[in-house]
């Protein structure tokens, strides 16, 4: 099963109906394809939804995506902790894109889905394949 990590600012392409982001989670809603979320980007979600007072929406989409035969979401664990320390020194990444960026690593994933140029450095060393939705 083929498996694409998501970045934050995937589901923040796909609310704002971005093409490849519409593509992408549709493929996986009717196919094999699995998207791989970190909690940590579920922390993200729901404070951009609390910023524009919407904490309810915010947390029907994230009931939707825990319900979602498609979406694995992955806690933080000791090896994604060590990874990420790993990223986030030696690729300058925050920490939080250093944990999401670990977590889709840990998982086997395929690729990242980003639309944060910032993730290009980890397909230049060679880390993962960045699908940066433009």
């Amino acid at each position: 099963m083929t498996r694409k990590g998501c970045d934050t600012s995937f589901f923040r392409a796909l609310m704002n109906g971005h093409p490849d982001a519409v593509s992408i989670w549709r493929e996986a809603v009717h196919s094999k394809l699995l998207l791989v979320v970190s909690t940590i980007t579920v922390n993200e979600l729901l404070t951009l939804y609390y910023r524009h007072g919407e904490s309810e929406t915010g947390r029907r989409i994230i009931a939707r995506l825990i319900k979602a035969a498609w979406v694995r979401l992955i806690p933080v664990s000791i090896q994604i902790a060590f990874r990420s320390a790993g990223y986030r020194h030696g690729l300058g990444l925050s920490t939080v894109d250093a944990i999401i960026l670990a977590t889709v690593v840990e998982e086997g994933c395929d690729e990242i889905l980003t639309t944060d140029r910032h993730f290009i450095i980890a397909e230049n060393q060679g880390v993962i394949k960045v699908n940066l939705m433009r």
